[in-house]
């Protein structure tokens, strides 16, 4: 990440001395502001996946952050920089998104100036824009409320922090009723550019790559990514209780019956169909049944989520589909604000007059998802605390497979080392759950190390506690 900070703090020193345009000197100076606007927010989102990476406890039991570089830095200069305190690189990215705030436009569009029309078309929507930047800002706010760099607790100024500066963004689409309706499969047609659940995307490619790696052996996938029976478990029932809870109805002999209708959209369980095929994941249930072949399930489940069922990877008739890579997606920021709202102001508390509140965006979601309008889960719920995990659930089973999990788990300050579970079937009836996987962390690795090159290199770079 630090080359292209390098290359972008380049960028930053020529922007200006660059002619953009032989066309008018309005032209050149709007492309100079617009590409000095993007290179501080490319630069404010390189910071800040440096530092969800390697923020930590110092050995010198500081909260320590990064070393931030804001100049090109030349062979004769020192390149031995120390870590900066957590907080001066959290405000060392703010300053950087707000500046960028001032130079770019808040979305792309179309002007009947043609300067500004080349500058600030549409033909530049999916680079990165104001809209998108704001909605950045949120995940830079919601690690910095987050318990791990709190000593343990949410930080309730923080935390209003962030739920204020996630609110805007869902007011303007309608607040908890315009939560977008194909969110639950945003991946699972041939989006066009409007889709109203994605804020930033890659473009379009026709792939059939993902599928390949996924679907199971009999329909001549790799079945690389096995859903665990931990997150499996996640999934409440359809009345919206949890497994565990007495009134939710969860019969153990029969464990899919009943279930969140995500699991089945998500997950490719014993039983379940994909491309029309039951996939039986079974001891006996042949090349799909768990540890059959070396690309058969290792957990007793199949990824489902995420993959195109109008892909075919069959030899001789394999087909290929539109795919891209989804970066922000509006459930995301919803979720963002259920938890940074409840833990400012409680499930019910609306002190902006936002017009929504934390429960309101959970019953959103979950009743998207199919869980019973009536929710009486949700509803049982009284306290912060019962919220919190409910909001947490949700997050886990919404944004599933996105890259989301183990950086919540690390800000949260939660367990990391449960070992991964799956299930033996033993003739579709007898179900045991099993360890697949132990996961060798220590509590300090909630906290990501300092590269030991880098330390070795650099010997004022302080690394974190315990390694």
């Amino acid at each position: 990440k630090y080359d292209e900070i390098f290359h972008l703090n380049y960028f930053i020193s020529v922007v200006d001395d660059v002619n953009w345009s032989w066309r008018s000197e309005k032209a050149k100076e709007l492309f100079a502001r617009r590409f000095r606007g993007e290179a501080l927010a490319l630069r404010a989102y390189h910071n800040f996946m440096i530092l969800q990476h390697h923020a930590g406890l110092g050995a010198n039991d500081q909260m320590l952050g990064i070393p931030l570089v804001d100049q090109v830095l030349n062979s004769e200069d020192n390149w031995e920089l120390p870590r900066s305190t957590f907080q001066e690189s959290i405000d060392f990215i703010y300053n950087d998104i707000d500046h960028a705030l001032q130079l770019l436009p808040e979305t792309w569009q179309d002007f009947a100036d043609p300067d500004s029309l080349r500058v600030y078309g549409t033909q530049n929507i999916n680079r990165i824009d104001g809209k998108i930047l704001k909605a950045l800002r949120t995940r830079v706010a919601l690690l910095d409320a987050s318990p791990a760099y709190n000593s343990g607790e949410y930080d309730l100024n923080k935390s209003a922090k962030a739920a204020e500066l996630t609110a805007p963004l869902l007011v303007e689409i309608g607040g908890a009723s315009g939560l977008p309706s194909g969110g639950l499969k945003f991946y699972d047609k041939d989006n066009d550019i409007n889709n109203a659940e994605i804020l930033w995307r890659s473009r379009f490619f026709e792939s059939r790559e993902l599928e390949q790696d996924n679907f199971p052996p009999s329909l001549f996938g790799r079945g690389r990514v096995n859903p665990t029976q931990n997150l499996v478990d996640a999934f409440p029932m359809a009345n919206g209780y949890p497994i565990s809870a007495v009134e939710s109805g969860y019969d153990p002999e029969n464990p899919y019956e009943g279930r969140d209708p995500r699991l089945t959209e998500y997950v490719v369980f014993n039983g379940n169909e994909l491309k029309g095929d039951s996939i039986l994941t079974g001891v006996d249930g042949g090349k799909d049944g768990l540890n059959n072949t070396i690309e058969s399930t290792r957990t007793g489940y199949y990824l489902k989520k995420l993959l195109r069922t109008d892909v075919n990877v069959t030899p001789g008739q394999m087909n290929r589909r539109r795919h891209f890579k989804t970066y922000v997606r509006f459930t995301e920021l919803f979720l963002n604000y259920a938890e940074m709202a409840n833990e400012a102001w409680g499930p019910d508390a609306d002190p902006n007059g936002y017009g929504f509140t934390a429960r309101d965006i959970i019953a959103a979601i979950r009743e998207r998802a199919g869980i019973d309008p009536s929710d009486p889960y949700l509803a049982s719920i009284t306290n912060q605390q019962e919220m919190r995990e409910l909001i947490r659930n949700e997050r886990r089973i919404e944004l599933s497979f996105e890259g989301f999990r183990f950086w919540d788990l690390r800000r949260w300050d939660a367990p990391i080392s449960i070992p991964a579970t799956g299930v033996r079937i033993i003739n579709n009836s007898n179900y045991e759950e099993f360890e697949v996987e132990r996961r060798a962390y220590e509590p300090f690795m909630i906290y990501g190390p300092i590269p030991q090159q880098e330390t070795i290199r650099y010997t004022g770079l302080i690394q974190n506690k315990g390694y």
